[in-house]
């Protein structure tokens, strides 16, 4: 079996669209949380955080991507910066096998808001026009990845993973097996999301979403807010890697799928499949319980998921859980849905370089109804030896995904 290690990250996000950026962001626990500005906020009685994207004219892109859905354009403009970083040109010689493999929550959603919002398509009374036709042509999710490979000229694998919430780690996880078994030499893969009524809307409704700050696992936590963006890392083989003398950041050591099996939006409050997970990519790995530096949680805020999640922990760390220090990105960066775990990876991978842990922003006092006390780093960022992080990411229909980050030596 191969080696896959870790060469180039690319990123849209919140808190910086380049790599130094968000980095900087992430250590000085900056916050790409605020006032919402791509919708009416009045429609929603008070609900009116974001974490967009800011800044969209200063990214450049190649080749006109404008008739595409926003997760589209996120996907290349993070493709064209980890291709670059990873030292390979945005354009590969073709024919190859290399691909690209991209999760999402909204896929291309935003084409249809688009066109309502453009074009009287209500109207059963009236005929479609051409150019409200033209949009719609947009409105296919594989266009996300298909569009990348297309102006990248990736001639191998082209999907999209449409498990919610978790569909960043599906795809790393994907595409660490396809190379891992031989199938491909190099992979791009992560996840993106626009920003969308629907998906705005929904958390709204559900009455998930805080009107403050995002205090994963606080006693006094009262939701997550909703984000959008892009995050892609270039996954390699080794031996690819060496041979053309790549940067490598960090390696893909393992990872475990799971499913709760238990509701369509709710998590098992006990935990099990999150802990199944978890307990597979440590299998997946190798690697024991006393080898994971800390962990990068799924950490929404919101008082079902972080209850789960601690719960889920605990059964796979026991007592050492105090002792192992949890990250919530999602307290900076909001929680930016098929992006989310693709963010949280590309921190871990980011920390392993560094050597340093990231500190969990806005939590003050920890959850007391919590069946173990857990250790958020909440104070400041940590010089530490960090090996191994294990990245957590949760979503509807019970979609669960462990990924293990590995120092590469």
């Amino acid at each position: 079996m191969k080696r896959v290690v870790i060469t180039g990250l690319g990123v849209v996000s919140p808190i910086g669209s380049n790599i130094q950026e968000f980095w900087k962001n992430v250590k000085e626990k900056n916050t790409g949380i605020r006032p919402l500005t791509k919708l009416d906020k009045d429609r929603f009685k008070g609900n009116s955080l974001s974490a967009e994207v800011m800044g969209e004219d200063v990214l450049t892109c190649e080749e006109d991507v404008s008739p595409y859905s926003k997760s589209v354009e996120y996907a290349y403009k993070a493709s064209q910066m980890a291709l670059k970083d990873a030292g390979l040109p945005e354009k590969i010689d073709y024919p190859n096998r290399y691909g690209i493999i991209l999760g999402t929550t909204n896929g291309t959603e935003d084409i249809v808001e688009r066109t309502i919002d453009t074009y009287n398509v209500q109207d059963e009374e009236e005929e479609l026009s051409e150019d409200a036709k033209n949009m719609l042509a947009y409105f296919r999710p594989i266009e996300m990845s298909s569009t990348v490979a297309k102006l990248c000229n990736l001639g191998g694998t082209n999907m999209v993973i449409p498990t919610a919430c978790t569909a960043g780690n599906y795809a790393f996880g994907t595409a660490f097996s396809m190379i891992k078994e031989g199938r491909s030499k190099v992979m791009l893969a992560g996840g993106s999301d626009p920003f969308t009524r629907s998906c705005y809307t929904i958390f709204y409704r559900l009455g998930a979403m805080t009107k403050e700050e995002i205090k994963p696992f606080a006693e006094d936590r009262t939701g997550m807010v909703v984000g959008e963006g892009a995050g892609i890392m270039v996954l390699e083989e080794l031996e690819h890697a060496l041979e053309r003398g790549a940067k490598i950041y960090g390696e893909i050591s393992g990872y475990g799928l799971s499913c709760d099996a238990h509701h369509p939006t709710a998590p098992d409050p006990a935990g099990n499949g999150a802990a199944l997970a978890m307990k597979k990519a440590l299998s997946n790995s190798g690697l024991s319980i006393d080898d994971i530096s800390y962990i990068s949680a799924h950490g929404t805020g919101t008082k079902a998921n972080d209850s789960h999640e601690v719960n889920a922990m605990y059964k796979v760390f026991g007592e050492k859980l105090t002792n192992i220090p949890i990250h919530s990105l999602k307290s900076v960066i909001g929680h930016c849905m098929g992006a989310a775990s693709a963010f949280e990876g590309i921190s871990a991978v980011l920390s392993l370089q560094e050597q340093i842990i990231p500190s969990t922003k806005n939590t003050e006092k920890v959850d007391e109804s919590f069946p173990i006390s857990i250790d958020l780093n909440n104070k400041e960022v940590k010089s530490a030896e960090v090996t191994n992080v294990m990245s957590n990411s949760f979503a509807f229909g019970g979609n669960i995904c462990s990924l293990i980050f590995s120092q590469y030596n």
